[in-house]
């Protein structure tokens, strides 16, 4: 059974995906951090962009640029369909050499899967300075990326502008 910080904060999630949409939604996970960043994360053509994006700094601040697909921490998410953070990416051997290492040193994301297992994209949380990715709470990400696939909610990968 999940624990009732969980569930409260999954329900209030759900409450503001049906009212609001899923920026406002994002945003509300994201006020449950301390990240300036939250998004959902898309693959096409070697490119990696943000379908959702939310800056708790510039909230009016609707895309964050895209890259190619193995400049985004994203890309370990993407291969591995499975956790991946970081608190102090110049601290971590796993991201030696990544092109990310210096720009975005904190990063906390899960795979977005439909039903079928195909990966949709990414929800992921990050920072240009480090945090502790222990605040994250997992199961719920896990739960949100969950309800956001089944739920039709993951837009697809944005146009160009």
């Amino acid at each position: 059974m999940a624990p009732a910080h969980t569930v409260r904060d999954f329900e209030q999630f759900q409450a503001v995906l049906a009212t609001s949409g899923v920026r406002d939604a994002l945003a509300y996970l994201a006020g449950l951090t301390d990240y300036r960043f939250i998004g959902i994360w898309r693959f096409q053509d070697g490119k990696a962009d943000a379908a959702v994006h939310f800056d708790k700094e510039n909230p009016d601040t609707l895309r964050a640029q895209a890259v190619a697909e193995t400049a985004t921490y994203c890309c370990y998410v993407r291969d591995s369909k499975g956790v991946f953070k970081t608190a102090h990416a110049l601290l971590d051997p796993r991201t030696e050499g990544h092109p990310a290492r210096e720009a975005v040193p904190t990063y906390c994301g899960v795979p977005v899967m439909d039903s079928g297992g195909t990966l949709l994209g990414t929800l992921c949380h990050y920072d240009v300075v480090p945090r502790d990715p222990e605040q994250i709470n997992l199961e719920l990400m896990f739960a949100v990326a969950s309800a956001l696939a089944q739920g039709g909610h993951v837009p697809p990968y944005p146009p160009a502008p």
